[in-house]
């Protein structure tokens, strides 16, 4: 009963860090739209403002 009680709570912290780990290092989807969005515009011709030097 003892090592039943020792393996469920190992696998707890182990479900416990997968999920830490999900949560801070996991891709954030809206952050790359927004930057795939932001790279469109920064660099599309359609956006361009008059007078704006050419690099």
């Amino acid at each position: 009963m003892i090592l039943n009680k020792t393996i469920l709570i190992g696998v707890g912290i182990a479900f416990g860090i997968y999920l830490l780990y999900k949560i801070f290092f996991g891709k954030n989807e809206f952050e790359e739209e927004y930057q795939r969005l932001y790279n469109k515009i920064l660099t599309s011709e359609d956006y361009k403002v008059k007078g704006q030097h050419e690099k």
